[in-house]
């Protein structure tokens, strides 16, 4: 692999960007060469960086999953907000990223049917199913959930869920409409952890 400096680091995000355009105009395939020639590089410079195919694959999957986490999951969309409130806009940012980002589709229904990325992309579900549990412990333990619910459970259904959903909803042709998705969604993830999905009262300042 190459150092890592900023001419490295610079190269390596160039080829990934290029392997993610190409994924996505060609609908999950990717061949070496044609990644070289869209990012101006050899070939030589992708399994310097990435070791083979699959690790530039994986590297690109990674890119996406550290994205969806830092732009939706990451964060708190509603500072202030009672827990349903917070989680609905957490699941309209999920929702928007996806819709938003068109290598989503192309993860959801093809990408993950290759056997090495399959294997990367299993280990980021489980990292999105335990940041969904530890939010959902932290409702429990605030009473804004029912002490029933079982937070990995729980999180394992909302996030296994929700990527069942978007990737129907992106695979029809024209996709389901955004808000659609996200107002259905939302439904359902309310029911699964036990709030009323029309609650939207902030909650007031100390």
């Amino acid at each position: 692999m190459a150092a890592k400096t900023p001419r490295s680091a610079a190269t390596r995000r160039r080829l990934i960007v290029a392997a993610r355009a190409e994924l996505v105009a060609r609908e999950g395939l990717l061949e070496i060469d044609s990644v070289a020639a869209r990012a101006g590089l050899s070939v030589g410079a992708i399994y310097r960086h990435f070791g083979s195919r699959a690790g530039l694959v994986g590297a690109v999957v990674d890119d996406f999953y550290m994205r969806y986490r830092s732009e939706a999951l990451e964060l708190n969309p509603a500072p202030g907000a009672r827990f349903a409130e917070r989680e609905r806009k957490r699941t309209e940012l999920s929702v928007a990223f996806h819709y938003g980002d068109p290598l989503a589709h192309v993860i959801l229904s093809s990408l993950h049917l290759d056997p090495e990325v399959a294997v990367s992309e299993a280990a980021h579900i489980d990292a999105l199913v335990e940041l969904a549990a530890r939010v959902m412990a932290l409702g429990v333990r605030r009473g804004e959930i029912p002490k029933s619910r079982d937070p990995r459970f729980v999180g394992a259904m909302i996030i296994g869920g929700m990527r069942h959903v978007l990737a129907v909803a992106l695979a029809q042709d024209p996709p389901i409409p955004q808000r659609d998705t996200s107002r259905k969604l939302w439904v359902l993830i309310a029911g699964i952890m036990g709030v009323d999905p029309e609650e939207h009262t902030p909650v007031p300042p100390h």
